[in-house]
């Protein structure tokens, strides 16, 4: 995941080296066409780079969230979150004309995203939960459960209002921007009240991190996978050399050692 999200700002710093070189190459740089190309490069490439980048992300968060014990579809919520930042992607590191022709005057943080990364990032550090939860890690989960579908409610909203003009340009701009207005005036209230983005951005953090450590807490090192992983590695070292070396037991003996023991201080040395 951490490899994807590296591309995806790789892409956006060399996106506009990318669209003065194909502006140079068309013949366009000192035409009026320049600006124009350079235009529909935004509109029509950028937003297709991040769809592919948002559906990159959901085969890995589905794969994360079933194998820690949790429902699949806190994946895909992860996943549509990224989405949701459709905007940001296509005018941050693009030509200025990209965001006046679609609506978007000024780039906005890109809160959906960052909880996306932060969701992301909990799931990685979170170990298998134990069928059901109970007491402060059930608590907790349910907070961040619920804090991350008022992240994916609000972005999907503005999801929405963005792509109007994709999705009802042939009845026309003006009606399209009506119908972004009906849908951005509740929600302002919305996030007036709840001082978005960093009044939710900021407690989704606090309870993403104290979720991480009351899991751990349940869950001991003994019963963890990483203590099963050691075992499993312990009895896989140990058991082919009792099997195929087999010591007289009064070497053994006179070295003060049980069998295994010895046996298991003679494959340790070996290996040093």
């Amino acid at each position: 995941m951490a490899m994807r999200f590296g591309m995806l700002a790789a892409i956006t710093f060399a996106f506009p080296f990318f669209v003065y070189w194909v502006v140079d190459v068309s013949g366009a740089r000192h035409t009026d066409a320049a600006g124009a190309l350079a235009m529909m490069l935004g509109i029509f490439l950028k937003p297709i780079i991040y769809l592919l980048f948002a559906l990159s992300t959901l085969r890995l968060s589905l794969w994360r969230a079933g194998s820690i014990g949790i429902s699949p579809k806190i994946g895909l919520c992860i996943s549509l979150l990224v989405l949701c930042d459709l905007s940001f992607g296509t005018t941050f590191g693009s030509f200025w004309a990209v965001g006046f022709a679609l609506g978007v005057l000024y780039i906005k943080l890109p809160a959906s995203l960052f909880a996306a990364v932060i969701a992301m990032v909990t799931l990685c550090l979170l170990q298998d939960f134990k069928q059901p939860m109970t007491g402060r890690v059930a608590t907790l989960y349910r907070i961040w459960k619920g804090l991350l579908f008022i992240f994916l409610g609000l972005g999907l909203i503005e999801l929405a209002s963005f792509a109007l003009p994709w999705l009802l340009g042939l009845i026309g701009i003006r009606t399209s921007f009506g119908f972004r207005y009906l849908l951005m005036m509740p929600t302002g209230y919305l996030k007036y009240y709840l001082f978005y983005p960093l009044g939710v951005l900021i407690p989704f953090a606090a309870v993403s991190a104290a979720l991480v450590i009351e899991n751990r807490r349940a869950t001991p090192d003994n019963k963890s996978r990483v203590g099963a992983l050691f075992r499993n590695k312990g009895a896989l070292l140990s058991e082919p050399v009792r099997i195929k070396h087999k010591l007289p037991y009064p070497k053994t003996k006179a070295a003060g050692l049980s069998p295994t023991a010895f046996l298991q201080n003679e494959y340790q040395g070996a290996l040093s």
